[in-house]
């Protein structure tokens, strides 16, 4: 239990004593990352948003195609 607390308080003031250089160095490193997420993320919305496109359109038509299946011809007099 000693050599737990121990470590909780060495780390609590190693993050206190190096915790903007520690904030600082995570922010240069991850910048690529980030960035490349981001990226991603953006071609993914559009790729998602086309999908969507074309399913809905797709969804339309053949909604459309049962309705003039099942509706009875128009008669007229």
């Amino acid at each position: 239990m000693f050599t737990f607390i121990l470590g909780s308080l060495a780390g609590g003031l190693a993050v206190w004593y190096w915790g903007e250089q520690l904030r600082e160095l995570a922010e240069s490193k991850t910048r690529g990352v980030r960035k490349g997420a981001a990226d991603t993320l953006k071609t993914v919305e559009k790729t998602a948003e086309s999908v969507l496109d074309r399913t809905k359109e797709q969804v339309s038509s053949a909604l459309q195609a049962g309705q003039d299946a099942i509706r009875p011809p128009h008669v007229t007099r």
